[in-house]
C-alpha cells in the first residue's frame, strides 16, 4: 500500500484547473490563479505573502465568495481550505463542482 503521507491526508480528489481568482483580505483585492480545486479546498499562485492561518474569501472565476483560510504557502503558491461544507462549495461551482 502506497504510504505517501500527502494522498492520506486528501479528503477528495483534485480537479488540474487554470481559472482567474481573487483574494478579498479586509479591505484589499488582489488577483490570483487556481491551479488546482477540490471541494475542500484550491491550490492557488498570488504575488504578495499570507501566513499559515490567515483568513480571507476568494472569488474563483466570477463565482460567489468563498471564506478560506491559508494551510500552507511555498514559493509563491499557497494551499488553501475553504471554511464551507463540501457540499456547499458543490453548489457554489456548479457544472465544475460535479467534477470535484
Amino acid at each position: 500500500m502506497n504510504d505517501n503521507s500527502e494522498f492520506k491526508q486528501r479528503k477528495s480528489k483534485r480537479q488540474n484547473v487554470l481559472l482567474k481568482s481573487s483574494i478579498d483580505v479586509g479591505s484589499y483585492l488582489f488577483d490570483a490563479v487556481t491551479y488546482d480545486l477540490s471541494l475542500y479546498g484550491a491550490k492557488i499562485k498570488l504575488n504578495i505573502p499570507l501566513e499559515r492561518g490567515a483568513d480571507f474569501d476568494i472569488e474563483i472565476k466570477g463565482n460567489p465568495k468563498i471564506p478560506s483560510k491559508v494551510s500552507w504557502a511555498e514559493n509563491g503558491f499557497i494551499g488553501l481550505e475553504f471554511k464551507y461544507p463540501p457540499d456547499r462549495v458543490k453548489t457554489i461551482f456548479g457544472s465544475l463542482g460535479d467534477r470535484l
